[in-house]
């Protein structure tokens, strides 16, 4: 079954429909192109005139840009507001669903349930940014965090570092012990360093240190245990890719696409997020 789009500018025989529809697939292209484009694939009877004004409300609209030799294609910026906007929805709606979805274990904690480790961080994600976004200058809040690899900055860049950098904005301490030493896991925390991070790095050979993660945000800590599977291929990318010149994305992404039950714990304990900030603290220093 091919996947059904609908478009956001009326009926799917509307003229800026077609216009959007071919300049998905050809461009830049100009006027007359598109008028012909349009009466030839689709038997549409329209005019120039009627293809140069769907077009340039398009271009007024910011979804079209103009190049100097008159031809036109979409938007790259329009295309990555959307996402952006779009991306926003589903962790929004995501959240809603997981929120009234959970195992309930008491008030100060909850057990979410994911199909992969992509999904689980999506949600991580938001969860912190709301943190973030809540926080009030409490003295010595802290954020600490456990890992192996951070992955997620590889593929969820702009969206880590739109979380990440507002520990400098909130004046929170912030904390990284990463159980892994390869090349890659170091370039990696490079950029959280730029960023006033303090970073440990600790090579361990645990089988629970490669798959525990864990993080203090204040008086919420939020840990996860990643699946046996999940952790091997994990292991071997970070070993097998050792710059991020040339590292396999496609790879990464279909290790944290794979289909898999994954759970992410949330506890607000204040007690419980000391002791584990004094654990990994006391590694760092």
């Amino acid at each position: 079954m091919s996947l059904q789009l609908t478009l956001p500018f009326g009926k799917e025989s509307n003229v800026k429909n077609l216009i959007f529809t071919i300049l998905t697939k050809d461009y830049p292209l100009k006027i007359v192109d598109l008028t012909n484009l349009i009466r030839k694939r689709y038997g549409k009877l329209v005019t120039f005139q009627a293809v140069r004004k769907a077009l340039l409300e398009l271009v007024e609209e910011g979804v079209i840009i103009s190049q100097i030799d008159h031809k036109f294609q979409i938007s790259k910026t329009w295309v990555e507001e959307g996402k952006r906007v779009m991306d926003q929805l589903y962790l929004d709606i995501a959240k809603e669903n997981l929120s009234s979805k959970h195992d309930s274990i008491s008030g100060e904690m909850s057990v979410y349930s994911f199909k992969s480790l992509n999904e689980m961080m999506k949600f991580w994600q938001n969860l912190v940014d709301d943190w973030y976004k809540e926080f009030k200058d409490v003295k010595g809040s802290i954020n600490a965090y456990q890992g192996a690899h951070s992955w997620e900055i590889l593929l969820h860049y702009e969206r880590e570092r739109q979380v990440m950098s507002q520990l400098k904005e909130k004046g929170i301490k912030s904390y990284v012990l990463s159980m892994s030493s390869t090349p890659l896991d170091k370039k990696i925390w490079e950029s959280y360093k730029n960023i006033g991070i303090k970073i440990g790095i600790k090579r361990s050979q645990s089988s629970f240190d490669k798959s525990y993660y864990v993080a203090t945000y204040g008086d919420l800590v939020v840990q996860t245990k990643y699946p046996q599977e999940i952790v091997d291929l994990m292991e071997e990318f970070f070993h097998k890719n050792k710059t991020l010149e040339k590292m396999d994305l496609r790879k990464l992404s279909d290790i944290v696409n794979k289909h898999v039950e994954i759970k992410l714990t949330v506890i607000k304990n204040n007690e419980m997020a000391k002791q584990i900030n004094k654990s990994i603290i006391s590694e760092i220093s």
